[in-house]
């Protein structure tokens, strides 16, 4: 499931593993974990044409938090390979310093099911994500092993839901929780909403160990 920034954490090749991400702003959808889903995720899902899915088999659809009970007549998947872009941020956005991440490690697919009318449904987004965070002020930088597994929901045409195990997400100045950059272990889910070209991201969920890079950073 990331903004995304959104997915997996493991104690990292030095300690932790952590994006979905979802971080950046979204038309109507995105990935995880993430966060992030990610910002990428988000384009790449948007962009897949209605008329290049199948008929989706209940079978064929992974038992996961998020995905609809209900998948008769939905239409899918496609199959996207969205990669991760770095990402910065200056200081106060998210963290009280400026901050930049890249992502040596981008291997993500996503598959997309959507309506007969070719509008997204839902996405279930996985695959290998590294993280390398730096605090721009002092220096000091971190890496986090993301990579997991990720559902995107659509509740509506202005947001998406990215929830999931072990991924990023980036809380604004603005967002509920605000200046945090929270890495989940175990689940976190996170409601994305662009309206009149402002996006704010709210946290809905948010179970076991979790690291706020701002701290760790600091």
């Amino acid at each position: 499931m990331k903004a995304r920034q959104w997915t997996r954490v493991r104690r990292t090749r030095a300690q932790m593993r952590g994006t979905a991400t979802a971080s950046g702003p979204a038309p109507a959808s995105a990935r995880i974990g993430a966060a992030a889903l990610v910002a990428g995720a988000v384009a790449a899902l948007l962009a897949v044409p209605a008329d290049a899915s199948a008929a989706a088999s209940g079978s064929g659809i992974p038992d996961l938090p998020g995905v609809p009970a209900n998948v008769s007549g939905m239409q899918g998947p496609v199959v996207t390979h969205p990669v991760q872009q770095p990402i910065s941020y200056p200081a106060g956005e998210v963290c009280a310093f400026p901050t930049s991440a890249v992502f040596p490690v981008s291997d993500l697919t996503t598959r997309t099911w959507t309506d007969a009318a070719g509008t997204p449904v839902f996405a279930i987004e996985s695959g290998p994500l590294v993280m390398d965070v730096t605090n721009l002020a002092n220096g000091k930088s971190v890496e986090r092993d993301i990579s997991g597994t990720g559902v995107i929901t659509y509740p509506d045409p202005d947001s998406f839901v990215l929830s999931g195990n072990d991924w990023s997400a980036g809380f604004h100045t603005g967002d509920q929780p605000h200046n945090q950059w929270i890495v989940a272990s175990t689940f976190m889910s996170v409601k994305i909403s662009t309206v009149a070209g402002r996006t704010t991201r709210t946290l809905l969920a948010l179970a076991g160990p979790y690291e706020d890079l701002c701290k760790t950073l600091a």
